[in-house]
């Protein structure tokens, strides 16, 4: 089976656009999974935990009609949605599961990560060969618990070992990544800007 991954959207409807119309382009029949953080919260971490009161939607997120139409596909939790939902007392932004398991892989956004001073991840415990995550918004593949360098349209195998896969970041660079459970390989993808 092969899944589209992409991961933080940050809401930014010119670059999920293009990145959901690029996925169709090279892999039609992918199931499209998303990594978290479709959204971007206003609100900084620091000022979310003094608020003493939920604050409007309107100021803690920005939600446009046309963004929300494209996301059609599930999605995990990321911390923006769990902030969203924190400040404004609106629950729907806590409607994502936290993990999803597929072939081989478990899917996480990466903020339940602890983060060195690098901001490189330290992995948590996980039972799969593969782990799926994003956070960073640096598209990268951990051997052995270290980042390595990718190169975009080369299919990687995955098949022989365990693997950490940073998926990259939509709102930046249009970043996604495709996943063949069958041929157990992940290719790197960052489909054109508009």
């Amino acid at each position: 089976m092969k899944y589209a991954l992409l991961g933080d959207l940050h809401g930014h409807y010119q670059h999920t656009k293009a990145t959901l119309q690029h996925i169709k382009k090279i892999a039609p029949t992918a199931m499209v999974l998303g990594l978290g953080d479709l959204f971007e919260c206003h609100i900084g971490k620091k000022k979310a935990a003094k608020l003493t009161s939920y604050i409007p939607l309107k100021e803690a997120a920005t939600i446009k009609k046309k963004f929300v139409q494209l996301l059609t596909f599930p999605s995990i939790i990321g911390n923006q949605e769990e902030r969203i939902a924190q400040v404004t007392g609106n629950s729907s932004f806590l409607q994502y599961e936290e993990c999803f398991l597929i072939n081989q892989a478990t899917l996480l956004h990466g903020h339940q990560f602890e983060w060195d001073e690098d901001f490189e991840p330290n992995f948590p415990a996980y039972t799969t060969p593969l782990l799926f995550f994003g956070h960073s918004h640096r598209a990268a593949i951990y051997v052995h618990g270290q980042r390595t360098a990718i190169r975009y349209r080369q299919p990687i195998y995955v098949g022989d070992g365990k693997y950490e896969i940073n998926v990259g970041a939509v709102v930046e660079s249009c970043d996604w990544c495709l996943y063949d459970s069958d041929q157990m390989t992940v290719t790197f993808y960052q489909a054109p800007m508009e």
